[in-house]
């Protein structure tokens, strides 16, 4: 149980003994909202909730407040009970809480934080998706990592997740840059084949050509013969292990690979078809089907299969897509990270998956903001098509994986980035990324140069205000993963980093830790080791190395 909902617990039991004693009048039940307060001097964890009851109860706050704080029993937990006008309860922790949690940490080691919230419920995580056309650019790189996060944040809270990179192996870019390369294949061996219009530029072109000119084993006499479809799948083949290095690279891993492909192949394109035109939602239009989105979330009805050689659209796809999810594979909710360009594609899906008597509820949809990357005060803008992008492998290049990760992570995915290059380079605090990783380095230190055991080391001793600050921002870890989970955020698990990084630094330089005083070393080494375990756990959901030495 975290701290909040301890402390949540204690104001149930006393507004319920306040009702006994009819101190308060009878009412309902009401959720009670525990937070850490932004000012550390108004104590360690606040309640607005007789703000809350103020209305209903037609009494002052403060008096509602005091009512509550009069009918907390003694508790293990808190030290002292404040009231702030206008209504605000707040909470500071009790030494032997504080005690009590060091060696929780030390117990519970890299199950600290924790927690059972989401109950082995299925959930699918899909990100990236991109066409299987070029390497992974910048773009993507942002919502492949903000993804990867979270799916490490939901399952420390109980879920049960499967990551999923979604192939666009079917449709019109792919007839594009399979094209391309076919022009490129050509063009090296002398011989003519048109160049698409909107076709791929760029090295990647050049880079896969090259392969399946010998993988194939193309020559000018058989350039020919070999067929279009083993062209297509040794490409898509090829570029989709450089996406998987890249993205490996980057600290990413996926638990399934879905190929577009599979809907026509196993006829759910078929069985989605019957289920719409059974509820009388498509119809025929200027040589085309559409499906009746209208009924639902959008203003204007969708374009399923067009009247072109070009057959299904890329929606209807994505919405047998979404039955397989649910229908098939019976996830109980979707999460799917998209660029910021999907954005009109957000109420289509849920059109979607209402037709198929699906609760919108269950699909989530994070969009990514566009990232500008900042080198010398130039701000850089990419095109995948013209083969002018920076991509992963360019990024990791110039800052390292755990750089780019941190960066990504520290910044809501609905706003703009700016990625500054020189910062992210930089060894000095300016730097979260170094300032972070350099106090775990440092703790590592600490730990290494004391050999003795610390099983009898006395917690008590640790009373100064250094001391209670560190261990109060380790109690708030298990608060910032089930906010992440919740929210679907991941900029307050890095700034909490941060945080953690800067009560280290501060109760470091305030507080010897390793002195002639053995009883406070031990204790000291106590926390530090605890600080250890916390930081590395935040650090691993991030996806970010925990280095022993810098």
């Amino acid at each position: 149980m975290n701290t909040t909902d301890k402390i949540s617990k204690i104001i149930e039991v006393s507004i319920e003994e306040s009702k006994k004693n009819n101190s308060l009048p009878k009412f309902d039940s009401k959720k009670i909202i525990v937070e850490k307060p932004k000012n550390k001097s108004f104590g360690n964890w606040s309640t607005n909730i007789a703000l809350t009851l103020s209305k209903e109860l037609k009494k002052n706050p403060v008096e509602i407040a005091e009512i509550i704080k009069s009918n907390i029993s003694n508790s293990s937990i808190i030290e002292t009970v404040e009231i702030i006008p206008p209504g605000f309860i707040n909470f500071r922790l009790s030494n032997s809480f504080r005690s009590d949690l060091i060696n929780q940490i030390l117990r519970e080691k890299e199950n600290y934080g924790s927690n059972k919230i989401g109950g082995n419920k299925k959930v699918q995580l899909e990100f990236v998706s991109v066409n299987p056309t070029g390497p992974v650019h910048v773009g993507h790189a942002r919502g492949a990592i903000v993804g990867s996060c979270l799916a490490k944040a939901l399952s420390y809270s109980g879920f049960h997740v499967q990551k999923e990179y979604y192939v666009n192996d079917a449709g019109n870019q792919i007839d594009l840059y399979i094209s391309s390369i076919k022009s490129k294949i050509y063009e090296k061996f002398n011989q003519y084949f048109p160049f698409p219009k909107d076709g791929y530029k760029g090295e990647n072109i050049e880079i896969i050509s090259e392969k399946i000119i010998k993988k194939l084993q193309i020559t000018e006499t058989n350039l020919t013969r070999i067929e279009d479809k083993e062209i297509r799948a040794t490409a898509i083949d090829l570029t989709l292990k450089l996406i998987k290095k890249d993205l490996i690279d980057l600290g990413i891993e996926y638990d399934n690979w879905f190929y577009e492909s599979s809907l026509f192949t196993n006829k759910t394109i078929e069985t989605i078809e019957k289920i719409l035109d059974k509820q009388n939602l498509l119809y025929e239009k200027d040589g085309a089907k559409w499906f009746r989105s209208s009924n639902f979330f959008t203003d204007e009805d969708v374009v399923v299969n067009r009247s072109d050689d070009y057959g299904h659209t890329y929606f209807f796809s994505d919405m047998a897509y979404h039955y397989d999810k649910f229908k098939i594979r019976n996830f109980e909710t979707v999460i799917n990270i998209f660029g910021a360009d999907h954005h009109s594609h957000v109420n289509r899906l849920k059109s979607a998956i209402s037709s198929f008597e699906i609760d919108v509820d269950k699909l989530k949809i994070l969009l990514t903001q566009i990232v500008h990357f900042k080198n010398e005060e130039k701000v850089q803008k990419f095109s995948k098509r013209s083969g002018n992008i920076y991509t992963v492998r360019d990024l990791i290049s110039m800052v390292g994986k755990d750089v780019c990760r941190f960066n990504f992570l520290n910044r809501s995915l609905d706003s703009q980035q700016e990625f500054d290059l020189e910062l992210a380079t930089k060894e000095s605090s300016e730097n979260p990324v170094y300032y972070v990783q350099y106090a775990y380095a440092r703790i590592n230190s600490i730990i290494d140069s004391f050999k003795e055991k610390t099983d009898d080391a006395k917690l008590s001793v640790l009373e100064n205000d250094f001391e209670k600050n560190l261990i109060d921002t380790l109690d708030f870890f298990p608060e910032v993963i089930l906010e992440s989970a919740l929210k679907l955020q991941t900029q307050n698990i890095t700034q909490y980093a941060i945080e953690l990084a800067k009560d280290f630094q501060v109760f470091y330089e305030n507080c010897k830790v390793i002195s002639e005083n053995k009883e406070l070393t031990k204790a000291r080494i106590k926390l530090v080791l605890a600080c250890r375990i916390v930081l590395k756990n935040t650090l691993d959901i991030m996806g970010v190395s925990a280095p022993e030495r810098m």
